[in-house]
């Protein structure tokens, strides 16, 4: 029996015929072609360099929403582990995806009566009151009359190994966004009562029932009335069957097929089916091709008409690497599987169940409002610290048919750079920008102060055995530790051509494996750049003219491949990067020094990318 065959009666195929290699952080995977991946929150323990003027390293459980144009996104957050208290939920909007304010407490720490409490473990609450542990699964929901309404789940977990969505919290509760980002008060929106919370012994907020706002009451009843909505929901209420008559299971996400019925996807690879709009469901099916563990699986019909899911393709749940797109026309198969995140961000902060990698992805909802811009976009956390969004352009593709050149005075200046690959955090932001003195009006520019992590610039263009690449650049490293790295790539991500520039003045290249001085340049000045590249003959000659002079000299490649197909600007040569030899769980990784501490800014322009295929050089 052949693999297709064995999965050929599952709700959902997909048909993906490369496996995601998790030994690389991208999965060993052809790139979505012009996904961008922006930081929304670096996370710190140092008040003073936070983002969110707390400190606090644990951020998790990213959801996103698009509303009165612009992004809406809010996150659980805590002071260093999982599952322990105190915890609180942060909201921050953006009105190009890229840029976003300070976040602001949503929902607040708030400590629930002990008494009601029911779960395991209630010996170990000796209190009259207990700190909750903010729990969510789904939070945003604009209603008909166009409101915007959050949010939350209140649990309880009396030790770190009892998680506040076993059924026992305290109840879920809502509040209105308004368009001037103000807030209405907080209600429940359900108290627990299964569980043990109910209006009688919790006086932590009023039902939204008793609010004075008819039009925020209508907008929560009709949210309790969309059974696709609720659905979500199931997990931290898991114990009313009335409520919920058929069991669910977790981070349920869904879209409408062509036919009407709604595909609902959960962790752990299962999959249903409704054929009456989210009253009842199918039972759950184990998919076989869907390869993945604990994170969450995001499925969307995207703007094009087509259909994606996007997971960690990956059983290994300490790691869940890479971020991964599969696309398909009916919403039944899906093949061609890609990386919407390059590489992951290094882990700084030590802490309990923080799982490595981009996960726990979420998308906008089926029936909330969508930008107009012919994307997908996606929001989640990397390792349970840092919180970001991803922009992936549709149609979904990885291959170009084109050899490309890049002008970048025919782009907007701005942080989006169309047809290339771009990851900006917040501290080594990439954007379209004025170019220095000499330039050409716009360019690209690569900033950086993040001891640790790294802005990268990539363009995908069409696979190709020999190859010319032209640039100029700008380089004006800030101290002795700058590094601006350029490589050529295959599409599994083998790097044949790889060299970067030292702070220092001295251009260092990987010749066969090993790292050979080049020659020097000068900052500050324009540096005219030729790399001519021979997968034929194994080797690549590099020319460099500045002020006048000319270098050149010729390289063997440092590892054999067919073909190239991807050029990489990165604003540091190397990065501490984890591997699958690590683990976050037990809290035992330990923090990397200075993580807090930004470092001057260095800055890196790109004048313009020239490509030109050849048949041999």
């Amino acid at each position: 029996m052949s693999i297709s065959d064995y999965f050929k009666n599952d709700l959902v195929r997909c048909h993906n015929v490369q496996k995601a290699d998790v030994r690389s952080l991208d999965g060993g995977l052809r790139h979505a072609i012009g996904a961008h991946c922006f930081q929304v929150m670096r996370a710190t323990q140092t008040k003073e360099t936070s983002t969110d003027g707390f400190g606090w390293s644990y951020n998790h459980a990213a959801m996103l929403a698009y509303w009165n144009g612009h992004f809406f996104l809010d996150y659980l957050s805590g002071p260093v582990s999982e599952h322990l208290p105190p915890s609180h939920t942060l909201l921050c909007w953006s009105q190009n995806g890229a840029d976003w304010s300070k976040p602001v407490v949503l929902f607040p720490q708030a400590e629930a009566p002990t008494a009601p409490y029911r779960g395991p473990n209630k010996e170990e609450l000796t209190g009259d009151t207990v700190p909750c542990v903010m729990h969510q699964r789904m939070s945003f929901y604009v209603s008909k009359d166009d409101r915007l309404l959050a949010t939350a789940f209140y649990g309880i977990a009396p030790n770190h190994g009892i998680a506040p969505n076993n059924g026992y919290g305290v109840g879920r509760v809502v509040r209105e966004i308004y368009k001037d980002f103000t807030f209405s008060d907080i209600y429940f929106l359900r108290f627990n009562e299964a569980g043990g919370y109910n209006a009688g012994n919790t006086h932590m907020f009023l039902h939204f029932s008793e609010s004075s706002d008819e039009g925020f009451q209508a907008a929560c009843r009709e949210l309790l009335d969309n059974r696709l909505v609720t659905a979500q929901m199931w997990e931290e209420e898991r114990l009313n069957t009335d409520w919920f008559t058929q069991p669910g299971a977790e981070a349920l996400s869904y879209y409408t097929m062509p036919n009407g019925d709604i595909m609902g996807f959960y962790k752990n690879s299962l999959v249903t089916k409704s054929t009456d709009n989210g009253k009842s469901w199918c039972d759950k099916q184990f998919c076989y091709s869907i390869e993945t563990a604990t994170g969450k699986v995001w499925g969307e019909k995207t703007p094009d008409g087509r259909y994606a899911l996007a997971y960690n393709p990956t059983t290994d749940s300490a790691h869940r690497w890479p971020l991964a797109v599969a696309a398909g026309e009916n919403g039944e198969d899906f093949d061609s599987l890609f990386a919407i995140t390059p590489e992951v961000s290094p882990h700084k902060y030590a802490g309990l169940y923080k799982n490595l990698g981009p996960q726990y992805v979420r998308g906008i909802c089926e029936g909330n409002p969508k930008p107009d811009d012919n994307a997908m976009w996606l929001a989640y956390t990397v390792n349970k610290e840092d919180v970001w969004v991803s922009h992936v352009p549709c149609p979904i593709r990885g291959k170009e048919t084109d050899v490309v050149d890049t002008d970048f005075n025919d782009m907007k200046q701005g942080p989006f750079v169309p047809g290339w690959n771009v990851y900006s955090p917040m501290w080594c932001p990439v954007s379209i920008t004025d170019a220095p003195t000499g330039g050409n009006g716009n360019c690209l520019c690569l900033k950086d102060s993040d001891p640790y992590d790294r802005g990268r610039a990539m363009r995908v263009f069409k696979e190709i055995p020999v190859v010319t690449i032209k640039t100029r650049l700008f380089l004006q490293p800030a101290d002795e530790t700058g590094t601006f790295a350029i490589e050529l790539q295959n599409s599994q991500g083998l790097v044949p051509v790889q060299f970067y520039f030292k702070s220092s003045g001295e251009l260092i290249v990987k010749n066969g494996g090993r790292y050979s001085p080049f020659g020097t340049f000068l900052s500050k000045e324009w540096i005219a750049l030729t790399i001519e590249a021979d997968c034929y003959s194994n080797r690549f000659t590099l020319k460099l003219e500045q002020c006048g002079k000319m270098h050149e000299k010729n390289f063997r490649f440092s590892n054999s491949v067919y073909t190239l197909e991807r050029i990489l600007f990165a604003s540091k040569h190397i990065l501490p990067f984890n591997t699958v030899e690590d683990c976050g769980k037990w809290g035992d990784l330990g923090n990397l020094k200075d993580a807090d501490i930004k470092r001057p800014e260095s800055r890196y322009y790109i004048d313009y990318l020239e490509l030109l295929a050849k048949e041999r050089i």
